[in-house]
Order: structure tokens, then C-alpha cells, then sequence
């Protein structure tokens, strides 16, 4: 039952009881709920405030800017292994739990990124809970507002991130260049065509150059579920990516931070694509950087 949802990369709460009663059958598994959400800079929310208002009973909140690499000067940039498995062994995480991602908003501002971040450091169990923390409360499930409790600390061990899902500035230049390979951002279009300015200042407008728009908005329906998978790969094939014929090997997956990307990523995974999926991690917030005189903006 778990390889349904571990395939598909995305679970709707409806099915969150069947998923149950399968771990109930394995005492080596636990559900393990993560709020991952994540809001612009320029949000006022308070995500940590909210999340010990209400969130889905027992789960943890990972904080995506505060678990992140601290030596890098751009925003919450992939962590290294060993913090990464300090992060979740404070979480309470074992490396046999089915862990289930969801947002306060939806799925698309975090989620994601922790899935990717979680697969690319090897942990095989974990999914996306589909329309986030507002379709588990449409579905009729419960919240807790009590005052969040402590979980007792695992020794979570992580493998060493898979290089291939990760890419990097320079590589990316040449990628860019000579047009090899498929870069898709996920920024909404008024970003991508620079005719509305960047959420983080010191930045340039515009988008990386060969580069094609698919807006992390266009991946969900109005409640913000992801689309299904017809509809994903009729997106996909507007931009000229057709999935199960002729795909490119490699596509690369961008956006402001690093954050939406994986949800382009996530949508690639959805529709069944079976290239390679790299993130550009820095994405904007390195690439369109107003001191860089390396970099050629269209």
C-alpha cells in the first residue's frame, strides 16, 4: 500500500486512514506528521506561532529557514548532512518512518522541498499530504491546539545527498548558454518576465536566460490540490516537455529561493517523468544577484 503514495509522491487525506491501518500491520513504521511551512519575506506571518495554535495532532515543525546551511549567505540553502540529521533526530524522526509533509496554506510554499531535501538525503518513506493543512480540516479531521510537546530524540542517519538531484551556478551558466537541457522556473510569470520587482531586495529582474515559465500556481486546482496527472503533463507539454516519449534526460527545476522549485520537481515526479530532476538551489536569490557581473539576465 505505502509504494502507492511513495510512487505517486503525494497522498490525499482521504486515504490517510487506509495508510494507517497498513502501519498498523508493520510495528517497525510510524506516521510522522512535519509542518513545513514556508512564507516570502515579505509575509508578516508569524508559521511557528501558528503552527503551535493548530496543527494535525502529534506533528513536528520543521523550520525550513532555521535548518539550513548557516555558512551560505543566500536563504535557507540545503544543509549539510550532519545538520540535516541532527534536525531530525531533534524531531524525532527514525529512518523507518513514513513521514508526511504538509503546509499550513497548501503544498506548494514547502512541502515540496522538504521532500525533495528528505529523498535526495535517502529517506525512501515520505510523501506530501495533498492541499495541505486545509484539505485535512475539509476532509473532517481534527487539529490540536494544545501546547506543543517534546519527542524524544532518535539517532535519524542520513546517506550522502544525491549530487545529480542538486545543481549549481557554474554548471548552470553553460547549461544555459548552449541550451542543453530543459530549465524550468516555477516564479510567477510577472517575476519571470521582470515586469514586477523581486520579494528580497539586491535583486535583479528578469529570469535565467533559455529558461521557460511554469508558475507554481498553475500546478494546483482552486483548492489548492495538485492537478491530476492528465492535467500535469498537458502543462508540461505546453512548454515542450512530453513525458513517457521523447523526454530529456535532464531537466532543471528554479525559482525565487529554492523552495517552489521542488514543486516542479514534485509535479515532474507526479506525471511519472523519468529523467533526472535537478534543483538549482541558490536560483534567484544567487542568480539574479545585483552585484554579479557574471551573469547575463534576458
Amino acid at each position: 500500500m505505502i509504494e502507492k503514495f511513495i510512487h505517486a509522491g503525494i497522498i490525499d487525506p482521504e486515504h490517510i486512514n487506509t495508510l494507517k491501518q497498513y502501519v498498523k500491520e508493520d510495528d517497525k513504521k510510524r506516521i510522522i506528521f512535519l509542518d513545513t511551512t514556508f512564507v516570502l519575506p515579505t509575509s508578516t506571518e508569524n508559521i511557528a506561532d501558528n503552527f503551535k495554535k493548530k496543527r494535525i495532532q502529534n506533528a513536528r515543525f520543521f523550520d525550513i529557514k532555521d535548518i539550513a546551511d548557516k555558512n551560505s549567505p543566500l536563504p535557507h540553502m540545503l544543509p549539510n548532512k550532519g545538520d540535516f540529521e541532527n534536525a531530525l533526530s531533534h524531531l524525532g524522526v527514525s529512518n523507518d518512518d513514513i513521514v508526511i509533509l504538509y503546509g499550513q496554506h497548501g503544498m506548494i510554499m514547502g512541502p515540496a522541498r522538504i521532500w525533495w531535501m528528505m529523498k535526495g538525503y535517502g529517506h525512501r518513506n515520505v510523501i506530501v499530504l495533498n492541499g495541505g493543512l486545509p484539505a485535512w480540516e475539509k476532509a473532517g479531521y481534527e487539529t490540536d491546539i494544545s501546547e506543543p510537546r517534546p519527542f524524544t530524540k532518535t539517532a535519524y542517519s542520513a546517506s550522502e545527498f544525491q549530487s545529480a538531484m542538486l545543481m549549481d551556478m557554474k554548471t548552470l551558466i553553460e547549461i544555459s548558454a548552449k541550451s542543453t537541457h530543459a530549465i524550468i522556473d516555477a516564479r510567477p510569470l510577472v517575476r519571470f518576465d521582470g515586469s514586477t520587482p523581486e520579494p528580497r531586495e539586491g535583486m535583479r529582474s528578469g529570469h535565467i536566460p533559455n529558461s521557460m515559465s511554469m508558475p507554481c500556481s498553475s500546478l494546483v486546482t482552486e483548492d489548492g490540490q495538485f492537478k491530476d496527472t492528465a492535467a500535469l503533463e498537458a502543462l508540461l507539454k505546453d512548454i515542450g516537455i512530453k513525458i513517457g516519449y521523447g523526454e530529456p534526460e535532464t531537466i532543471i527545476t528554479t525559482c525565487g529561493s529554492g523552495i517552489t522549485a521542488c514543486a516542479l520537481s514534485l509535479a515532474l515526479y507526479n506525471a511519472g517523468y523519468k529523467g533526472n530532476v535537478a534543483v538549482y538551489d541558490g536560483s534567484w536569490s544567487e542568480w539574479g544577484l545585483e552585484d554579479s557581473s557574471t551573469i547575463i539576465v534576458t
